[in-house]
């Protein structure tokens, strides 16, 4: 049997929360520690989409004017494909 490698930790919960996430992996039929990677699966995946729409952002506020992309438009086709040999 394949085992995946995991790195013990620990995490201090109030009793409360305890108690309702191991009501919630029981009535998913999952360990506690199956139920809260996949829910930390699902928030570090959820960061690297809003890091990904933050820099999308970003380079708009950059390149944009008037709501248009501006930042290659000054390049024509023909002048590139005209003088790419040189």
């Amino acid at each position: 049997m394949k085992s995946t490698p995991y790195t013990r930790t620990q995490v201090l919960l109030e009793p409360e929360q305890a108690a309702i996430l191991a009501e919630i992996a029981a009535s998913e039929g999952k360990s506690l520690s199956s139920l809260l990677r996949e829910w930390i699966d699902a928030a570090l995946k959820q960061r690297k989409q809003n890091d990904l729409k933050r820099a999308a952002q970003d380079m708009m506020d950059t390149y944009a004017i008037d709501g248009e992309v501006l930042g290659y438009s000054k390049l024509d086709a023909e002048d590139f494909f005209l003088h790419r040999g040189q």
